[in-house]
């Protein structure tokens, strides 16, 4: 892999990625490979083969490296509470020290090594040391308290520089790497999400009513996304709210599936046909301008793109107050926030909204116009070209 230098001084980036399919944080960042690239920024993707996530890294024309990572047992006891116990963490370091070799051969053909996934940080962190190349670690998770969070904050102390997505993802990194640390909200590209009449085609697809309300949750489907709690809330709706329809849109994440299937066993018994899971869409941007209403109930939310998302289109929100939604969502500006939890609060939000047109209409009017001051790719990918090109030592 030869570097791209020269004309134009292009910085070739390689994004290091265990996952293979490809979900919030993978989306993000290939929503910034074209304004990117226009800004002398070369992505690609490092990633192994099988899944979604080369394919749609390869649609959008980007280079993608195959790249075997081992698998992880991760940092915890096998009840996923416990400290691991010596041998664990003697595997885990043998692990961490293959992955690194794998990543450094990677990059001595590029300029920077960027990791977005827990599970890359470190061994990018030491690759970058192997390969002598700059490492930026773009973080996305709130690790919980342990181990986990004294390796994270050392691989960010070992990073050139580091990223957090909102503040609740930065105080998971303590003092010791704190200096190496900047948050730089998610963008969305306002050009593709904004505003725009339904469409009936995908409306048939969403809900088994092209009349009724539509709620609808964007995303990986996992116990910690809570869409348990927005079933029972969707039941407990009263007055005219209670024609609402629910719409789930994405698939189940790693070991969900057991999820998955109680939660439609749940939905057929408390909605019925007033429930679909529509499964994995990649047009986005055309299932929001189908919805009326987002909701996010995640117990513990680094950033949720997708609210994002639904607040360029123009769509009102409810959401949980967790983790980094708040550094973003207003209570009763450009949203409405609840409890953790709360199925009663989530209900009456959804009531409120669904009763009252002027609320929604400006929920949506405000979200939008937050989008395009503060949420817009533009910004995010001057702020990273610049910050790429800095430590490539390439001038812009």
């Amino acid at each position: 892999m030869s570097r791209r230098r020269g004309v134009g001084q292009r910085v070739s980036v390689v994004e290091v990625c265990n996952a293979r399919q490809a979900w919030g944080a993978e989306f993000a960042v290939m929503a910034l490979a074209a304004p990117l690239a226009d800004r002398g920024v070369d992505l690609i993707l490092a990633s192994p083969l099988g899944g979604d996530l080369p394919e749609q890294w390869q649609k959008l024309g980007l280079r993608h490296v195959p790249l075997d990572i081992p698998t992880r047992q991760g940092v915890r006891g096998s009840d996923g509470d416990s400290a691991p116990g010596v041998g664990q963490l003697v595997k885990e370091l043998g692990t961490t020290l293959r992955s690194a070799r794998k990543i450094a051969k990677v990059a001595r053909g590029v300029d920077v090594i960027t990791s977005s996934s827990l599970w890359t940080h470190f061994d990018c962190a030491l690759a970058g040391r192997l390969a002598r190349r700059p490492v930026v670690l773009d973080l996305h998770d709130i690790v919980r308290p342990g181990i986990g969070r004294k390796l994270q904050t050392l691989a960010v102390r070992m990073s050139s520089a580091s990223i957090a997505v909102s503040n609740a993802v930065a105080d998971c990194v303590g003092p010791f790497g704190a200096p190496k640390l900047r948050i730089m909200v998610p963008a969305v590209d306002l050009h593709r999400f904004r505003p725009g009449p339904p469409d009936p085609e995908m409306r048939r697809r969403l809900s088994s009513s092209a009349s009724e309300p539509l709620i609808g949750i964007v995303g990986r489907i996992d116990p910690e996304k809570g869409i348990d709690l927005v079933v029972r809330a969707a039941a407990a709706l009263t007055g005219p709210a209670a024609r609402a329809h629910l719409v789930v849109v994405g698939s189940p994440g790693l070991d969900s599936g057991d999820y998955l299937e109680q939660l439609q066993a749940d939905a057929g018994r408390l909605l019925g046909d007033r429930a679909r899971f529509a499964g994995r869409i990649d047009d986005i941007p055309r299932v929001m301008r189908n919805l009326d209403v987002v909701v996010n109930a995640s117990v513990a939310e680094p950033f949720g793109l997708t609210v994002i998302e639904a607040q360029a289109s123009g769509i009102p929100v409810v959401a949980t107050r967790s983790g980094g939604v708040p550094d973003y969502l207003t209570d009763g500006d450009n949203a409405l926030l609840v409890p953790v939890g709360d199925a009663g609060a989530l209900a009456r939000a959804l009531e409120r909204i669904l009763s009252d047109d002027a609320l929604a209409a400006r929920l949506g009017r405000h979200a939008r116009a937050l989008a395009e001051t503060s949420r817009g790719v533009d910004g995010l990918s001057d702020d990273l070209a610049e910050l790429y090109h800095r430590l490539a030592r390439i001038p812009a």
